[in-house]
């Protein structure tokens, strides 16, 4: 029976502005236009290129161009489309848990440590395979529910413009780098098996004045490039550009700082994997999510990112190019993709996913 299209939780044309208020202090991102970049505008690529070596976080502006308005009008319906995911009952739900060494699937809210005493989280997600999505129905590698099935065509058109729109990105540092950009598309190919995916991400409204309840983790992103769009508050970033890639504390001091949801405009952030290929150049963000500040934590917080994560078998070693200085072991081997996202996952606490 189809799955009945209703929406009541999902509404952002009800939802108030974030508050202005100096009790939320608020990061400061560089907006890149999406378009520029596909245009090959040097100021814009050059802007690009330095905030990526510093926070590792912008704001990219997603109108006028192909990719960047299927993004900007899909998301509101991937958005619709998760919603009646999270609605299934739990026990349906739950036969959709990761496994295999995959994060694809479902994570139940109180899945993941919040921090390093194992205070559960209080987010749910659904991660949804790209690979499976953009394949015809008798080639996916694994069961997904009715709802997700019946979106498919939605899933693969976010999945191919989100992509290509990861790969753009990787272009122009890989150009800034001296590396050939065949050496980063080579290990980011749509078609080949890897980490990629959409995840739907629900978070509860706010239950008391006061934030205590961590949604999702202090955390650095396990692949390359991560795109999000959400509409409400909650994405925090440290304040100071922490580094490393170590479990749910930053390595430096400072303080959790905002990031504005920007109308028209996706966040977009680097991974773990742009780090390691660059041997730490380019910065891999400390985030989390809290529930959303004033008025806007009255509502569920619906946020749908696009994982860009290297292919399975990539190997996580050093790139060679002018503005990329050598490994300190020069025969390094690489682990693979796969298992190192996977070891990564479980670093954070993660008790959803089998082996």
């Amino acid at each position: 029976m189809p799955h009945k299209e209703e929406s009541t939780e999902f509404t952002p044309d009800q939802y108030p502005l974030f508050p202005d208020d100096p009790q939320f202090p608020s990061v400061k991102l560089e907006t890149i236009s999406l378009k520029k970049l596909e245009e090959g505008d040097e100021a814009e690529t050059e802007r690009a290129f330095q905030a990526f070596k510093g926070r590792g976080f912008v704001y990219l502006e997603l109108a006028g161009t192909d990719n960047g308005d299927t993004i900007l009008h899909g998301a509101d319906d991937v958005a619709k489309a998760a919603e009646q995911t999270f609605a299934l009952p739990l026990e349906e739900k739950l036969k959709y848990k990761p496994s295999n060494k995959e994060l694809f699937g479902y994570k139940n809210v109180g899945a993941t440590n919040a921090d390093k005493v194992g205070t559960p989280d209080t987010a749910e997600f659904f991660n949804v395979s790209k690979n499976d999505m953009i394949v015809e129905d008798g080639k996916m590698r694994r069961p997904w529910p009715s709802v997700v099935m019946e979106h498919k065509p939605l899933f693969a058109k976010y999945c191919r413009a989100s992509h290509a729109t990861g790969l753009l990105i990787m272009d122009i540092l890989a150009d800034k780098l001296g590396v050939p950009r065949e050496e980063i598309r080579q290990r980011h190919v749509l078609e080949d098996h890897a980490g990629d995916h959409i995840r739907f991400t629900r978070g509860p409204p706010r239950k008391t004045v006061e934030m205590p309840e961590i949604q999702t983790p202090s955390h650095t992103d396990f692949g390359t490039i991560t795109i999000l769009m959400n509409w409400l508050g909650g994405l925090q970033v440290w304040s100071e550009s922490s580094r490393k890639a170590g479990p749910l504390e930053p390595d430096v001091p400072g303080e959790w700082l905002w990031v504005k949801p920007k109308r028209g405009s996706a966040i977009v952030n680097l991974g773990d994997a742009a780090v390691k290929f660059t041997n730490g150049v380019l910065c891999s963000g400390r985030h989390r999510v809290i529930p959303s500040p004033g008025e806007q934590g009255k509502w569920p917080r619906y946020s749908i990112v696009y994982f860009v994560r290297p292919t399975d078998h990539s190997k996580l070693k050093t790139l060679k190019g002018h503005g990329i200085p050598p490994a300190d072991d020069q025969d390094e081997e690489g682990i693979e993709a796969k298992e190192w996202i996977y070891q990564q996952a479980m670093g954070l606490g993660s008790k959803h996913i089998d082996k």
